[in-house]
């Protein structure tokens, strides 16, 4: 089977020649800026030999899903802190960023109060129209090496605009605004969808944003309100386009919540991140929802990275026994690689973990 035919398959609940595997590296694109990292040089040929490569591309939506240009100024703080100001028809908004040991993080974010809701809201709407030249070409191009993805937000994704405790207050006091928001944000997605859908992009789609809505942050009643009710219309486009397919995403403890995803409609779900740092396994996630979902993952990310090699082969063994019996899994772990240099230990590990991936993976004799 080609990549694209073996990871379309697994997404369709059946059952391909072999496990499909992810890494989340392009070996085959030098604009990549891990590409350019000699420490990821064997774990690239590694994902040349042994993965299942994505061509991931994200949609450019720009400050809430506007290509509008914008009356934006960065100014320099104390403390080594960065201030980001969009001056808007209604009053300015901003962000903040401040330098730490980790590289820096956002300690202010767009929006702090209701009025900053109406001055984001007073932006003009532009629908971003990006050119899809790249993504249709890739299709084309190398259908046997990857498979090509779109990646987009959810409406969910704009609560990443609001301060933590103004959108935890905002909850019980201002649905209102939050329900304005997603309500904005849901039908210029859907445009986005519908842009790219509309000149044969695909054929999948992968969606970033329903972890916003998980516990502690929010409560059950609130992911049916604010990411079924939304996402499910989108995913219900996407599939009124023949031969396209959802994946959504999703850190956090999803367990108790998988019936719910699977009620979106989606064809894939990842991270499914295992305890203690989440609450799926991935025996119980298949026996649950399995036969409706292709789950994807569930590999750890610190221990790919950090453990033993012998517990890499090991976590491997265990995620395909339990995941793939009748097809509908993909393994994969729950981030992409991230550190500049990729340590040494890590490296060997990934290769490691693709090796035992291709070597154990096949359905033959299954």
């Amino acid at each position: 089977m080609s990549v694209e035919q073996r990871v379309l398959t697994a997404l369709q609940c059946r059952q391909p020649d072999r496990v499909p595997v992810f890494l989340y590296l392009n070996p085959y694109l030098d604009s990549e800026w891990y590409s350019r990292d000699p420490s990821y040089y064997e774990v690239l040929q590694a994902c040349e030999r042994y993965a299942d490569v994505i061509y991931d591309w994200g949609f450019p939506s720009g400050l809430f899903h506007t290509a509008a240009p914008l009356d934006e100024e960065t100014r320099q703080l104390a403390g080594d802190t960065t201030e980001y100001v969009v001056h808007t028809p209604a009053g300015s908004i901003s962000s903040r960023s401040k330098v730490n040991w980790c590289g820096g993080g956002t300690v202010k974010r767009w929006i702090s109060e209701p009025k900053d809701v109406e001055r984001l809201l007073s932006i003009p709407y532009e629908p971003p129209c990006p050119d899809l030249k790249s993504i249709l070409q890739a299709r084309k191009a190398m259908p046997d090496k990857w498979v090509v993805q779109l990646t987009f937000e959810d409406p969910m994704c704009c609560v990443g605009l609001i301060d933590e405790m103004t959108l935890a207050l905002w909850t019980i006091e201002r649905r209102d605004l939050l329900r304005a928001l997603l309500d904005v944000a849901f039908e210029r997605i859907q445009t986005e969808l519908r842009y790219c859908l509309d000149r044969g992009a695909g054929p999948v789609y992968y969606f970033n944003g329903p972890e916003y809505a998980l516990p502690p942050l929010m409560s059950p009643r609130d992911f049916e309100e604010f990411v079924v009710e939304y996402d499910k219309r989108l995913v219900d486009l996407v599939h009124s386009y023949a031969g396209n397919y959802v994946i959504m995403h999703s850190h956090g403890k999803v367990g108790k919540f998988l019936e719910r995803f699977a009620s979106i409609g989606i064809d894939g779900l990842n991270v499914l991140e295992p305890p203690p740092i989440g609450d799926t396994v991935l025996s119980d996630a298949k026996r649950r929802i399995g036969d409706r979902v292709c789950l994807i993952g569930n590999i750890q990310y610190d221990d790919l990275a950090r453990g033993a090699e012998e517990e890499v082969e090991r976590l491997v063994v265990d995620a395909i026994e339990e995941g793939a019996e009748g097809g509908g899994f993909i393994l994969s772990p729950c981030a992409s690689p991230y550190e500049r240099p990729l340590p040494q230990k890590a490296a060997r590990n990934m290769i490691r973990y693709l090796e035992v991936a291709r070597r154990i993976g096949s359905y033959q004799g299954r």
